[in-house]
């Protein structure tokens, strides 16, 4: 819905159609913040090593694993990487929706995976781009679904899934937020925040009994 008012909205400024006053008022905009699209630890190693003998499944397996190890790249931009992209030992790429330039060490070995996981890039300044990075897009999720259905996940897994799932398992990790949100190319930290999902009760009240333990009576 959110998608669709901005499209609304542009139409209007164009001039394609007429102005509606309170056209969505009614109408859920928001971001559920509940909703989640990070994968658990388990699911995501089934998704990067599980076993696979169809070559376009293992090639959306090593693209998948590969975004989710240059911390959660998007695949708008991951289709512009390439070898010519690392420099001094760094991944270097400026993130499309918000030209946050990001910086991500990489060794010779993921240097060597994204020289052969690079796809075609797509000129998103024209139409025919778009529609080549959107065909592109679409080849990639139905790959990942095909992949996780092979593999017995049941959690809906697409390209942003991957990139949720990053942002997560570093929370998890005790990653300050600041750092996620740098390395996600996150113009705002409110951002990041959305991303990340919460911790449960049993994590809660752990965290809880070592706080407590730092007042206690010695």
């Amino acid at each position: 819905m959110r998608m669709l008012r901005a499209l609304y909205n542009k139409a209007v400024y164009a001039g394609l159609t007429k102005h509606v006053y309170n056209l969505f008022h009614d109408v859920y905009t928001g971001i559920d913040k509940s909703h989640k699209k990070a994968m658990s630890p388990v699911d995501l190693n089934k998704l990067f090593f599980g076993k696979v003998s169809s070559p376009a499944l293992i090639r959306a397996q090593q693209i998948a694993r590969l975004m989710y190890c240059l911390c959660g790249i998007p695949f708008v931009d991951f289709q512009h990487v390439g070898a010519d992209s690392v420099k001094d030992g760094s991944l270097n790429y400026s993130r499309r929706k918000t030209g946050v330039c990001v910086s991500i060490p990489v060794n010779k070995e993921t240097v060597a995976l994204i020289e052969k996981a690079a796809v075609c890039p797509s000129d998103m300044n024209t139409e025919e781009g778009y529609r080549h990075y959107q065909s592109l897009l679409r080849k990639f999720n139905a790959s990942l679904s095909r992949l996780a259905s092979k593999l017995g996940i049941k959690a809906h897994v697409s390209s942003y899934t991957i990139r949720h799932s990053w942002a997560t398992t570093a929370l998890y990790c005790h990653v300050p937020v600041e750092v996620i949100s740098s390395a996600l190319g996150h113009a705002d930290i409110k951002t990041t925040q959305i991303y990340l999902k919460g911790f449960n009760a049993k994590e809660i009240g752990l965290a809880n009994r070592k706080v407590c333990r730092c007042v206690e009576n010695k």
